[in-house]
C-alpha cells in the first residue's frame, strides 16, 4: 500500500464520519449549468421535490449563436448564464434555494462542491477531469452528460460512485485522451473548447437522462442506477447501448477519497505555527499543501530586485496574484514567478518566526478550501 493510501486507511473515525454526515438541505451541483445540456437540465431538477438547493456553475454569458442550441430566449442574450438559469429555477419553485457561481469549476474551493450529487454538463475535457477528481476527493457521486452533434447525434450519460476500487472518468482514458486535454496558455483569458454543434433537442435528450439518473441517486434506487456504467443513445439510428466500466489498475488518478475533518479555526484565525497543534502532529517535517495549487516562496525580477523571504506580499498561493499582480518596486514591471520560486507545499521548518506567524488567509486560503497536513508517514485533511 502506498503512503497516502496508508494514511487514509489510518484516519480516525471522527474525520470519516464528517465526510458522510448529512449537510442540511438536499443539494445538487450543476457544472456547466447554462449550456446545450445544462440549460435543459436545470428546469428538470428544479421540479424535483427531492432537491431543496441547487448550486449552478458556469463562467459564460449567452450569445446570439446560443439561441439555436440552448433552451433560452432572445432576452437572455448578453446575460450571465447562471443568473438566467437561477431566475428560471426560482420561477418554477419559489421555495428552492439557488446559489450561483459565474466562474470555472476549478476556481471554486473543494468544500464549495459539497452536495448530494454533482451533474456535469461540460464540453471541456479538462473541466470534466477536474470535476472527476473533486468529486472523488469528497466522495460524492457525479453524473457526466455529453453529446456529439454533426452527423452522429449521440447523447450519453455516465455515472460515477467514488471508491478506491470503482472506475473513474480517467480509467477509460488512453494516452491520446490526455494529449487532447485543452491547454490554457498564459496569454489567453480563457480556455478554448471546440463546439459540439449539437442541436437543442439532443441536449434536451441528454439532460432528461441525466435528470432521471440524478433522481435515482437521490432516492437511493441503486438497482436502477448507472453507477460504473454508461448509456449511449444513437438518435440517428434509434438504438442505445449500455456499457460497464472496470477500475483500471494503471489509471493515472489515485482514486483516493479523502476523510476530511472540519478545521476548528477559520483561515483568518489559523496561523501556520498552530497547524501542528491542531492536527496533533509532532516532528520537524510538517508541511501544508492545497491540491492543484502552488506556493510562491520568493520573488525576483530580472532588473535585480529580490524580495525578502518574510515579505508578506510574496509568500503565499500563486492564485493570489491572478487578480492583484505583484509589481517590482524598482522597475515597475509585473513579477513573474517560476522555477525554484515555486513549490507544492510549505515546510514549516524552513520558515522564519515572522513567516510562521502568518495566517492561512494572508497566504491566499479562502473559506471552504480543503488543505492537507503531512508529517512523516501521516496525512490529514481539513476544510476551512
Amino acid at each position: 500500500m502506498d503512503p497516502i493510501a496508508a494514511a487514509i486507511a489510518n484516519q480516525d473515525d471522527e474525520a470519516t464520519r464528517h465526510a458522510s454526515v448529512p449537510r442540511g438541505l438536499r443539494t445538487v451541483v450543476v457544472v456547466g449549468a447554462g449550456g446545450n445540456i445544462g440549460s435543459h437540465v436545470v428546469p428538470h431538477l428544479a421540479r424535483m421535490p427531492e432537491i431543496e438547493r441547487l448550486v449552478l456553475i458556469d463562467p459564460d454569458r449567452y450569445e446570439e449563436k446560443n439561441l439555436r442550441s440552448q433552451d433560452i430566449h432572445t432576452r437572455d442574450v448578453g446575460q450571465s448564464k447562471v443568473r438566467v438559469q437561477a431566475r428560471r429555477a426560482r420561477a418554477i419553485r419559489r421555495d428552492l434555494h439557488v446559489v450561483t457561481h459565474a466562474c470555472a469549476v476549478e476556481s471554486i474551493p473543494l468544500g464549495g462542491l459539497r452536495c448530494d450529487v454533482i451533474v456535469a454538463c461540460l464540453d471541456s475535457r479538462s473541466a470534466r477531469q477536474s470535476v472527476n477528481q473533486m468529486a472523488w476527493r469528497l466522495g460524492i457521486p457525479w453524473i457526466d452528460a455529453g453529446v456529439t452533434g454533426g452527423s452522429e447525434l449521440l447523447a450519453r450519460v455516465n455515472t460515477y460512485s467514488p471508491a478506491f476500487e470503482a472506475p473513474c472518468l480517467e480509467c477509460a482514458w488512453s494516452n491520446d485522451d490526455y494529449r487532447l486535454l485543452e491547454v490554457k496558455h498564459a496569454c489567453e483569458t480563457e480556455r478554448k473548447v471546440a463546439s459540439t454543434n449539437a442541436p437543442a433537442a439532443l441536449g434536451g435528450l441528454a439532460a432528461s437522462l441525466a435528470a432521471l439518473e440524478c433522481a435515482r441517486l437521490l432516492t437511493g434506487d441503486i438497482s436502477g442506477s448507472l453507477a460504473g456504467r454508461q448509456i449511449l443513445l444513437d438518435a440517428r439510428h434509434h438504438t442505445h447501448f449500455v456499457t460497464s466500466f472496470r477500475r483500471n489498475p494503471r489509471c493515472r488518478f489515485d482514486h483516493h477519497v479523502w476523510p476530511i475533518a472540519p478545521s476548528p479555526h477559520s483561515a483568518k484565525q489559523l496561523r501556520l505555527r498552530d497547524v501542528s497543534t491542531m492536527c496533533e502532529f509532532t516532528g520537524e517535517d510538517l508541511a501544508i499543501s492545497l491540491e492543484g495549487e502552488r506556493f510562491a516562496m520568493r520573488a525576483r525580477c530580472p532588473c535585480g530586485w529580490a524580495a525578502s523571504p518574510d515579505d508578506p506580499r510574496v509568500v503565499g498561493l500563486v492564485r493570489r496574484f491572478a487578480e492583484s499582480p505583484l509589481t517590482c518596486p524598482q522597475c515597475g514591471k509585473p513579477v513573474v514567478f517560476g522555477g525554484w520560486d515555486l513549490c507544492e507545499r510549505i515546510h514549516l521548518k524552513h520558515l522564519s518566526n515572522v513567516a510562521a506567524r502568518r495566517t492561512l488567509a494572508s497566504l491566499g486560503f479562502v473559506p471552504r478550501d480543503v488543505f492537507s497536513v503531512t508529517a512523516g508517514g501521516c496525512r490529514r485533511w481539513f476544510e476551512l
